[in-house]
């Protein structure tokens, strides 16, 4: 029986107990209020306002900008927080509740400092993403039970009769404890008991009521939102600290980008996330897993904002070879590049911005002047010693996804390396501001190359302060073309690449290669970029000492990001709130 076919009685009852008045202000107020009324749907009811006193972060970057005004005033940054779940931590979470399913569209998240954990804590859900969200968890939940053998893979114990009282309580406990990451109350167990029981006598089985609870769960904060949300430890000297099982969420989505394995909730459940040890233990376990895999990569998608490649087309006329196959193994390789230097031989991170290694297969290759094999297979090649195209922004997909449709972009492309990698901001363009390039010049309408037409803007002093970061190296990467093709000439012209990065000269993109690995910013933006990524917020002041014990490590273990990672969620301030942090840390490029 579908969820149309049940009486108005059993459907009021469904959402009247799954939702309630508290889980609506939790909808329509989110973390972005900062209200106690979020806290209080997002906990079941048992948070206070003081729980969530301070809301969903309202900092944006600090520091003077590129005009010479004044810094703004710094504003405040909340401690602890809710937030929305990211689509892929929701899409990965019910995939590990419910078995392999395919999902409907749900509300979209809101990248904010680059980050969708940022955003979807800023972010209120609107009306209509609670029933998208309700159509996607009908569809999961549907798949998931439409087979009676994958039934028992999903829950402890497959009620035969709707009257099976003691097998629904703990079918929809242990489901509960997974979903929330917290073990239900008896109250909050009775609540989708009732759920179940009703549905499950009204429709003469057990199993349809069962599954209109779990669907419940789902439907819940508890499981939509992280609320780790901590509480004071008068053994720490009053600091805010993270409960045991909200470490299991923060280690988890963390490392896994999903939710608690059951071992990870066991530990919750003795204590053992309380001190360091018991951290140490379970994080040394979670990264020799393979679902640490898709928690790198789902960070590193989010730093490189892989998502926008989807969206990127191109002039068919002009480049007939911007295929979706094409798209695919770009990002194929540059994910298979991180695991490369992550976990297949972990080694500095930083040998990715001027390595020759690549990953290709014969299309690919033949866009990167490599030869082909046969038979045709994904494949580890090294790219000559003098070739122009060297580490991650003379990749293929950074190329071309910074680039437009008919021709390159010095300016986006300079702004991946600048924001991205350096942690530098780049201010918006002034409104109204022309920057259309492609008019003729009066004085000289012959053909010009890009650096040519961004003169005048690198000239006019309302767009200078944005031009004079992004394309001195934007322009390095000239000699590839929109879809990331090596070219010696721009409608017949001979292309100059060279350029300074901070005083360090270079004669083209393989060189600005080899100027950023040495950089000495690199490592503390991956620093920044990880912990904003992680916290869900951009670091505080009281937080600086924190991300330079970080960077320090970082050093100290060859710069392997695992380690870092590693450092991170052990490190003491990963289990306490900083509710004393009352200022947003400037950007990189304007600290001290």
């Amino acid at each position: 029986m579908q969820r149309s076919e049940l009486s108005p009685g059993a459907l009021a009852l469904v959402f009247g107990l799954t939702f309630g008045p508290l889980a609506s202000a939790c909808y329509s107020g989110s973390a972005a209020d900062g209200g106690g009324s979020a806290a209080a749907a997002s906990t079941g009811g048992e948070a206070t306002a003081a729980d969530a006193d301070g809301g969903g972060d309202s900092g944006g970057d600090s520091g003077n900008d590129a005009t010479g005004d004044p810094p703004p005033a710094l504003p405040e940054v909340p401690a602890p927080t809710i937030r929305r779940l990211t689509a892929a931590e929701f899409k990965h979470s019910v995939t590990d509740l419910l078995g392999p399913v395919t999902f409907s569209a749900i509300e979209a998240d809101s990248s904010q400092e680059g980050f969708f954990a940022v955003g979807n804590a800023r972010v209120a859900l609107s009306p209509a993403g609670v029933a998208l969200y309700e159509k996607a968890l009908a569809d999961a939940t549907l798949q998931a039970f439409a087979d009676p053998a994958r039934v028992p893979t999903i829950v402890a114990c497959v009620p035969a009769l709707p009257t099976d009282t003691m097998c629904l309580r703990d079918a929809i406990a242990t489901f509960g404890r997974r979903a929330w990451r917290r073990p239900l109350a008896a109250s909050e167990v009775d609540r989708y008991l009732a759920i179940a029981s009703t549905i499950g006598v009204e429709t003469s089985d057990a199993v349809i009521g069962l599954r209109h609870a779990l669907w419940g769960v789902l439907q819940s904060p508890n499981f939509l939102y992280r609320v780790e949300l901590g509480a004071p430890s008068p053994a720490d000297g009053g600091r805010v600290r993270f409960s045991s099982y909200q470490m299991a969420s923060r280690l988890a989505f963390t490392m896994w980008n999903t939710l608690p394995d059951e071992a990870l909730l066991d530990a919750a459940e003795r204590d053992e996330l309380l001190t360091s040890d018991g951290i140490i233990n379970q994080a040394t376990r979670m990264l020799a897993d393979p679902r640490a895999r898709q928690g790198v990569q789902n960070f590193i998608g989010e730093l490189y904002e892989l998502w926008l490649l989807d969206e990127k087309v191109k002039d068919p006329v002009q480049f007939p070879e911007w295929t979706p196959t094409l798209r695919q193994v770009m990002r194929d390789e540059l994910l298979a590049r991180i695991e490369d230097v992550v976990f297949t031989a972990p080694d500095d991170f930083f040998s990715l911005y001027d390595s020759q290694k690549v990953f290709v297969n014969n299309e690919l290759a033949l866009l990167y002047g490599l030869p082909a094999v046969d038979p045709d297979s994904f494949r580890a090649e090294l790219l000559p010693e003098d070739s122009p195209r060297r580490g991650l922004i003379g990749s293929g997909l950074m190329l071309a996804m910074n680039s437009l449709p008919a021709r390159t972009s010095a300016t986006a492309r300079g702004k991946f390396i600048a924001e991205s990698l350096l942690c530098r901001t780049v201010p918006p363009p002034p409104p109204e501001v022309d920057t259309n390039l492609e008019k003729p010049d009066q004085q000289d309408p012959g053909p010009h190359t890009l650096r040519e037409k961004l003169e005048p803007h690198r000239a006019n002093p309302v767009c200078a302060g944005c031009h004079n970061i992004t394309d001195p190296l934007g322009l390095a990467l000239e000699h590839f073309d929109t879809v990331g093709r090596y070219r010696e000439f721009d409608q017949g012209l001979v292309i100059d690449a060279s350029g300074a990065l901070d005083g360090m000269a270079f004669l083209d993109g393989a060189e600005l290669a080899t100027r950023l690995r040495e950089h000495p910013e690199v490592a503390r933006c991956l620093v920044r970029k990880l912990a904003t990524y992680t916290v869900g917020r951009v670091p505080a002041l009281a937080e600086l000492e924190t991300l330079a014990v970080l960077e320090d490590a970082l050093e100290i273990e060859g710069n392997r990001f695992d380690r870092l990672l590693f450092a991170l969620v052990t490190h003491d301030d990963f289990r306490f709130a900083h509710p004393q942090a009352s200022m947003i840390a400037p950007d990189e490029g304007e600290m001290p």
